[in-house]
């Protein structure tokens, strides 16, 4: 590198009619080569890029630090407006040396999130340094090419879905607890949706796996990565199976649903405690209790009054409860309110619960 220039190994390819490079650059570097730019002082037609969004930052940035060995960034991309030199390589023409002038601007198109977390991670460990990242480079143009860079960038980005999230992210204890009790609970077994975050009225999956890992939440409450070992995952695992399967044993029409009498869509089409609601509420009053009645003997004896429960759509005290007309309406206040419509059937509150929902007369 001269006092002038900046070089740095790259590879040259072609998007189009243009050409771009590939260069893995220690993290230390990004903040330096990547300034930040605030955006916020302009309007959003001359912008090329969205205005950071500081809630974002904090979490990316644990996520670095809390898994410093095996982190995972894609690409960052980026635009410099300085006339750049490339010098092949004997080896391959598209492998070799990107020189580019010091006094060069660069621009992130994508990544400017990744960038402020990787700034803020390396002021609590700077050991994270000589760590790389792969950044995809770009010669600028004008703000119109920058602004379509953007927007192709992102178009097509699709989010995984909740259930896929939880299916991949073995980190989460309480995801694996949630998969382990989606095969080890027979009424489960085969019959949760691993990839959609909803049902069709068709499917013949029984609950999402999102609406299980919630449900589960719910009973067991939320274990931290931090908190989680084997003996406690465990622990929690036989329980949120055994209440599982003490609820089917005391719901007539999962236990059909369990030895193959009757189908989930079937279920879903007659019965409340067939949707998303009622697992939620089913797990929340039986947090509550568990605690009040810890002896598993105890507990379970009690789970005998959710077969005094008219669970039909067509039993009016779901109206208002979790029901308006023929929609189950599910909201915080609606699993809340049914999950209080349990307690009470559990003789966990005195009262039995109004309604949360305007139902018109």
């Amino acid at each position: 590198m001269t006092s002038m220039e900046m070089s740095f190994p790259a590879i040259k390819g072609k998007q189009g009619a243009r050409d771009y490079y590939v260069a893995m650059l220690p993290l230390k570097v990004i903040p330096r080569l990547f300034t930040f730019r605030d955006w916020a002082e302009l309007p959003p037609e001359v912008r090329a890029q969205r205005v950071l969004s500081t809630k974002r930052v904090p979490e990316i940035t644990r996520y670095i630090l809390e898994h410093e060995d095996d982190w995972v960034f894609s690409s960052l991309t980026a635009s410099f407006d300085a006339e750049a030199g490339f010098v092949s390589s004997d080896l391959d023409p598209s492998i070799g040396v990107l020189t580019v002038p010091l006094e060069a601007e660069f621009l992130i198109n994508d990544g400017q999130h990744r960038r402020a977390a990787i700034e803020e991670a390396l002021k609590e460990n700077k050991l994270l340094g000589d760590q790389t990242i792969s950044v995809v480079l770009f010669p600028a143009e004008d703000i119109e090419r920058n602004q379509q860079m953007f927007s192709d960038l992102n178009r097509t980005v699709q989010k995984t879905s909740r259930s896929l999230d939880i299916l991949y992210d073995h980190r989460d204890p309480m995801n694996r607890i949630t998969q382990e009790v989606a095969t080890a609970v027979a009424v489960f077994r085969n019959r949760v949706e691993k990839e959609r975050v909803s049902l069709s009225a068709r499917s013949p999956r029984f609950i999402t796996l999102s609406a299980l890992y919630d449900a589960d939440v719910q009973l067991l409450g939320k274990m931290k990565e931090s908190e989680a070992d084997d003996e406690r995952e465990a622990a929690s695992r036989d329980l949120a199976v055994a209440y599982w399967e003490a609820v089917t044993e005391n719901i007539s029409e999962w236990a059909m649903v369990r030895d193959g009498n009757l189908r989930p869509p079937e279920a879903r089409a007659d019965f409340i405690h067939s949707h998303a609601v009622a697992f939620w509420a089913l797990a929340a009053a039986g947090r509550d209790l568990i605690a009040e009645y810890p002896d598993e003997v105890n507990w379970k004896s009690r789970l005998a009054h959710l077969g005094e429960i008219d669970w039909r759509k067509d039993n009016r005290d779901w109206q208002g409860i979790c029901m308006l007309g023929h929609d189950i309406v599910t909201r915080r206040q609606t699993r809340e309110a049914t999950a209080d419509y349990i307690r009470w059937h559990l003789g966990l509150i005195a009262e039995k619960p109004g309604a949360v929902l305007e139902v018109s007369v």
